[in-house]
């Protein structure tokens, strides 16, 4: 296998045994570099497209982007690099790294190493250490790549790159070079005039090698730039530095011949230690920042001797469930060396999910661990600055309160070097912020940090890679578990299904859970049925959820209080759709805004933990929805919306747009307009791109959206939307009777069927009442079936819709021929052909002549039924590849099966099974196998039968029809007496 040298510290550049790969284009350029600066990391297709097009992306972005990652594996291959090198994982790809070099992974590290050894007292060793380091780049990174995106990573390259100069500077110095540093120091100075490190250095090397007003006019120099250019004075170690260099302060002479270890060179001269650089960025501190001095020179209270503080609240005796998630934090356990940036875990979620109560169940199952102590701070019950903040766990840890230093900075130094060299557990509870936590994060592996937020934090997880331990509800089994070790004496236990159903009230979130808990336990009088039946109610389930100061919808506020107004506002207009989840194209309709600017919000949504996002859907859609106990409290603000009209506007044309991608997934999946009545409701506007993409399968599309649909018409029946209730079913219909989800199916036409009555809607109502009747028929209720039927076609025909009566009138023919009176269906049939055709719907029409095929086939005439099926496939094939077509196909396969005409019976036939399979119809398909089953068994072909039926049998098994089963069993039977020895394969009469 073929190891490929990857380089980005320069221009782009992929070599193999020293042969260079010539790259493609710009495009393919930008990906690569991405996917490499993301290494072992999946980078979503967005992101690349963002990247490539620089934040404009094109409509064929998707496309583009994977011919530029086809066109470099292609490359890679060509190189001799076995197996995929970029992986595809949603929502895009990775590049796997592994058998192969990066520069960059290689710089990262050496430069992790030259820290470590630097702060073990191994100078020379950690000088090297950068050498290497630095010997990698090849000049400025990702050079030759444009946008603002890799701009961005290559200034951020820059930055390690110049770190990592000034740390070899610092540790040269050390050694006694500060001879052949002199010129080069002053070279960086020059190209980076206002980084006060490498000035810093450029000082101390003049004053050492002889040179004292260089220093000094070097720290004049410094002194304007940063008046004139920041308005600021410089840096605390800079001046300090220029107050030595005056009054020749023994302190900062060169350092003896021999070497000192790093830590005593450190304590007399003035250089700023070098932050640990992790693959995910840098980890900064204050301490490090320009401006700043370094800890181990502020001037300081003196070290005080290190404490075993136990500053942990006391555990939760209720703590339940949380498997998984202490499984995370146990891995923090393992030691790091001190040199190596600590171990830090960010525990995330909306209020009331249980944070705290699982940061501290495990602080204290861990404490064994770490032997200096456990520090606990809550950053959210009194706000205070850092500064503030650091003086509270300074006290902790020792430091004498009356001389502490003033200053944060200071603070920050004294705080880190009181927790060098030992094993300490340091508690975050409830930042709001990354800026909050980063100047109390310590700088040494043996510590562990516990971070518990709302906010998703990146910047923590980047900079100081971060383990996210997400917090979701509660499972069933964890939530009654909690609700029985508050709530003692078995009364929980002694009512299982009461205790589920309160559990589930309370959505599974712990707060509420042990506010429920609480209420039953200071009630003895009361059981759980009654606490139960009083959150049932939602107008008051919230009010319910309170005991004292701990309030849901309180917690709930902290959450959207943090919100944007603008973001405020979406989440509230949410909550008035009563869907169980929701769609980004759905938003967009909401919020009449582009699909890109939905989905920007639901994500800030999702990341405040206020929404639930799964997915991808069958259509490649991510679906978002609410906690129950949310969707109330923000139902409860949309109340307080002050523009109530315009929200509930908004709520009506998301409505409506499901009925757009309804009609349009009707039409494709029939091949128009066709077998379907509509109304007058409005059809907001959908990019035709979006149409294309959401139904590229429209029964995929209808699988992923089935609940809502239904949950669209009820509501629009509710909301009195008449129109729109019932066109909606009636373009939703055809997708139960393909998926055979009778229930649906009557419901949605209930539905629609009491919003028409309730609005005087006759044609909703004439059409509801022919869909319910096809349901009921379906489901084998004839006798309710004929009367619904029947009565839909009064209504029909007195309204004048003689389209909708044709339709109806052909329904009606199956449900009559199915009762034995097959003169009047076809009577039927003919009947309603004429207005089909004056329609122009060719679905309708062999469908009719489908079942006129059927009832000629019942009649002994199977030529005449080929002759009516060939008319039906002929219609049909005008329709395209659709269900209608593969049911012509069907019905004209079995008509020549009848007929005894094999061949042709197998061909059209083989025709209906192309169509259903491209449509994952596993019914259609089951149908459809069983009709090839029959004639390939009276073919003589035995084997090729049971094959077809054996697959007919699965598939009729999975999609519960109980009519197919019967069919194929009896056909096994039939099958296996014809394999008997001495039988003979039937043949058709």
């Amino acid at each position: 296998m073929a190891s490929i040298r990857f380089g980005l510290l320069g221009t782009l550049r992929l070599t193999c045994e020293d042969r260079e790969i010539r790259l493609g284009g710009a495009r393919q350029r930008a990906v690569l570099a991405l996917l490499l600066l993301r290494h072992g990391r999946t980078v979503s297709v967005d992101e690349l497209a963002e990247t490539v097009w620089d934040g404009s992306p094109p409509p064929t972005a998707r496309t583009q982007i994977s011919i530029c990652v086809a066109q470099l594996r292609k490359l890679l291959r060509e190189a001799g690099v076995d197996g995929e090198a970029i992986v595809t994982s949603h929502p895009g790809y990775r590049l796997d790294t592994k058998g192969h070099g990066l520069d960059l992974v290689d710089f990262l590290s050496l430069t992790g190493q030259a820290s470590a050894l630097a702060g073990s007292g191994c100078p020379a060793e950690a000088a090297d250490a950068y050498r290497r380091a630095l010997a990698l780049w090849r000049g400025p990174a990702l050079n030759g790549l444009t946008g603002y995106a890799l701009e961005q990573e290559a200034c951020w390259l820059e930055e390690q790159r110049l770190t990592a100069l000034d740390g070899h500077a610092e540790l040269r110095l050390t050694l006694g070079r500060h001879q052949e540093l002199t010129a080069e120091l002053a070279a960086l100075v020059r190209e980076h005039p206002l980084r006060e490190r490498t000035r810093h250095s450029l000082m101390l090397a003049q004053y050492r090698s002889g040179h004292r007003a260089d220093a000094l006019e070097t720290f004049r120099t410094g002194h304007q730039l940063s008046v004139d250019e920041l308005g600021l004075e410089p840096g605390a170690a800079l001046r300090e530095l220029h107050n030595a260099v005056l009054c020749e302060d023994p302190a900062i002479a060169a350092p003896p011949t021999v070497p000192e270890p790093v830590a005593a060179v450190a304590s007399a001269v003035p250089v700023a230690p070098v932050a640990p650089v992790t693959a995910q960025g840098p980890e900064t501190s204050p301490a490090d920042s320009p401006g700043e001095a370094p800890a181990d020179r502020r001037p300081a209270a003196p070290a005080a001797p290190p404490l075993a503080p136990s500053d942990l609240p006391p555990n939760i005796p209720s703590f339940t469930g949380r498997t998984g998630e202490t499984e995370v934090l146990d891995a923090l356990l393992g030691g790091r060396p001190d040199g190596e940036p600590p171990r830090v875990a960010l525990v995330t979620g909306v209020a009331g999910i249980g944070k705290t109560a699982l940061a501290v169940h495990w602080s204290h199952r861990a404490a064994a661990s770490f032997p200096d102590g456990c520090l606990h701070v809550d950053l959210g019950s009194a706000p205070a600055a850092p500064g503030e903040v650091l003086g509270r766990l300074l006290r902790s840890l020792g430091a004498p309160g009356d001389r502490l230093p003033d200053d944060e900075a200071s603070r920050v130094s004294l705080y880190r070097r009181l927790l060098r060299g030992r094993r300490l557990l340091v508690v975050l509870d409830d930042a709001s912020s990354f800026a909050q936590v980063a100047p109390l994060l310590p700088a040494n592996g043996g510590c562990c940090v516990v971070v518990t937020s709302r906010e998703n934090m990146e910047e923590l997880v980047l900079r100081h890679g971060a383990v996210r331990v997400p917090l979701g509800v509660l499972d069933r089994a964890d939530s009654t578990a909690l609700l029985d070790r508050i709530v003692t004496g078995g009364r929980t236990a002694a009512f299982p299904a009461q205790t589920a159903r309160l559990a589930e009230l309370c959505d599974g979130l712990p707060l509420a859970l042990c506010i429920a808990a609480a209420r039953l336990a200071t009630r003895p009088h009361w059981n759980v049925r009654r606490l139960a039946d009083r959150l049932a109610d939602e107008h008051r389930r919230l009010d319910e959820l309170s005991l004292g100061g701990s309030r849901v919808r309180a917690s709930f506020e902290l959450s959207h209080g943090c919100l944007a107004p603008h973001l405020a506002s979406v989440y509230r207009r949410l909550s008035l759709l009563d869907v169980p989840d929701v769609p980004a194209w759905a938003v967009a309709a909401l919020l009449d805004c582009p699909v890109e600017t939905a989905e920007q919000y639901l994500d800030e949504l999702t990341d405040a933990h206020l929404l639930e996002v799964s997915g991808p859907d069958a259509t490649g859609q991510y679906r978002y929805r609410f906690q129950s106990l949310l969707r109330l409290y923000a139902r409860e603000r949309a109340q307080e919306d002050p523009d109530r009209p315009a929200a509930e506007a908004a709520r009506d044309r998301a409505l409506h747009s499901w009925l757009t991608v309804a009609e349009a997934a009707h039409r494709r999946e029939y091949g128009g307009d066709h077998s379907v009545v509509h109304g007058p409701a409005p059809r907001p506007h959908v990019d035709r791109d979006l149409l294309d993409d959401l139904l590229a399968r429209p029964l995929d599309w209808f699988d992923s959206e089935r609940h809502c649909l239904v949950a669209a018409v009820t509501q629009s029946a509710r909301l009195g939307l008449a129109a729109l209730a019932w066109d909606l079913a009636a373009s939703t219909v055809g997708f139960c009777e393909i998926r055979s989800n009778t229930d649906d199916w009557r419901r949605l036409c209930e539905e629609g069927l009491a919003a028409s009555r309730a609005a005087g809607d006759r044609q909703g109502e004439g059409v509801m009442l022919g869909e319910l009747g096809a349901a009921l028929l379906y489901r084998g209720e004839s006798e309710a079936s004929v009367r619904l039927l029947e009565e839909a076609d009064g209504v029909l025909r007195a309204g004048g819709e003689v389209y909708g009566a044709a339709l109806n009138a052909c329904k009606l023919a199956v449900v009559v021929r199915q009762r034995g009176d097959a003169g009047a269906a076809r009577a039927l049939l003919h009947g309603a052909l004429p207005a089909l055709r004056a329609a122009g719907d060719l679905s309708a029409q062999a469908h009719a002549l489908n079942n006129l095929a059927q009832i000629t086939l019942d009649a002994g005439d199977p030529e005449e039924a080929v002759r009516l099926g060939r008319e039906a496939v002929g219609l049909a094939r005008g329709l395209g590849a659709t269900r209608g077509a593969a049911q012509a196909f069907h019905r004209l396969g079995r008509a020549l099966l009848a007929a005894g005409r094999l061949p042709e019976a197998e061909e059209a036939l083989t025709g209906a099974a192309g169509i259903v399979r491209a449509k994952h119809d596993r019914l259609g398909m089951a149908y459809v196998l069983l009709g090839l089953a029959e004639a390939r068994l009276r073919a003589g072909r035995a084997d090729e039968a049971d094959a077809d039926l054996t697959a007919a049998l699965a598939l009729a098994e999975e999609t519960g029809s109980t009519v197919l089963l019967g069919r194929l069993r009896l056909l096994r039977v039939e099958l296996e007496e014809a394999r008997a020895p001495g039988a003979e394969l039937p043949q058709e009469a």
